[in-house]
């Protein structure tokens, strides 16, 4: 006999599927592009991520870095042309990549994180098994031939990271272009960075402030 999954609880295994398929997973929730910049689009830059932790800040910068340089730009780190400096500010960016003739600065910054409780609801299910022979009464076998399988319900705490991307003309020192995110639960500061990356690589393509891949 074959056994079959109740309705409710392929439900909860759709949702299961869909809450935990996203974690980490990016949305731009806003882009903005100087409307009378007409430049060419960027081909060196210098990534930065204001972070006070050094570590998260390594992995930001260079996983940032290597999709840029994936897409034919020559994209290095703060890290590497500041190193052990947490604490430099906008203008010491700006002059830096002028003096070495580098065209953009990419900065992103933490803005805000909200944390939201999803509940999941207790699961059962039931099926029946093969009743056996005359030897074997139904009732004398009720756990073995009428099994139940139950889960019960609980709560999970998930997380959406906010970040802000700015795009700043080393030459004229304005800012051109920014992209507003939501990460949800991202699971670690490298998966985070990996999607986040991605959604900028994108957008820097659509808006023509770096060139198409190949």
């Amino acid at each position: 006999m074959k056994r079959s999954i109740p309705k409710i609880q392929i439900s909860v295994l759709i949702l299961t599927l869909i809450l935990f398929g996203g974690c980490g997973d990016t949305s731009v929730t806003g882009v903005w592009k100087k409307s009378d910049f007409v430049g060419q689009p960027f081909q060196s830059i210098l990534v930065v991520g204001l972070t006070k932790d050094e570590s998260n800040k390594n992995i930001w910068e260079d996983i940032m870095a290597d999709q840029l340089k994936q897409n034919d730009v020559n994209a290095t780190t703060s890290m590497k042309c500041f190193p052990g400096d947490n604490d430099i500010t906008k203008s010491e960016i700006l002059n830096y990549v002028k003096d070495k003739g580098m065209d953009a600065v990419l900065v992103t910054r933490l803005v805000d994180t909200k944390q939201e409780k999803g509940y999941y609801p207790p699961t059962g299910s039931f099926y029946g098994g093969y009743y056996g022979g005359p030897r074997h009464g139904y009732y004398n076998n009720f756990g073995t031939y009428y099994d139940t399988v139950y889960t019960p319900g609980y709560t999970t705490t998930y997380t959406t990271v906010i970040l802000e991307t700015n795009l700043y003309d080393a030459a004229s020192q304005e800012l051109v272009w920014s992209m507003s995110s939501d990460t949800f639960d991202p699971t670690s500061t490298n998966r985070l960075a990996q999607s986040v990356s991605k959604k900028v690589v994108q957008s820097l393509q659509k808006d023509n402030l770096i060139r198409p891949s190949k």
